[in-house]
């Protein structure tokens, strides 16, 4: 494989902690940035979990939620759930 050459002019501050990691860890920078390019590729091809997103129910709700939410909400409520009616 032909060697590549990146031109990169990173943040001072970015440059100080990245060297001083390296250091600390006993491994050059250039590994450290392949790993740490190697992870944000990962995550980004990532498929979302749909089931543990909190925008999701946000959307797969009633359509009627702003007229109907007072009967939504008693058929929803169980013994358990802590909800409480306050009496007239």
């Amino acid at each position: 494989m032909p060697e590549n050459t990146l031109s990169w002019n990173p943040d001072p501050t970015i440059l100080d902690q990245l060297l001083t990691l390296a250091d600390q860890r006993h491994q050059s920078v250039e590994s450290l940035i392949t790993e740490a390019v190697k992870l944000y590729i990962q995550e980004q091809l990532k498929v979302p979990d749909l089931e543990s997103d909190p925008l999701v129910g946000l959307f797969a709700g009633s359509p009627n939620l702003a007229s109907d939410a007072e009967n939504q909400l008693q058929q929803e409520m169980t013994q358990t759930s802590g909800w409480t009616w306050k009496k007239p």
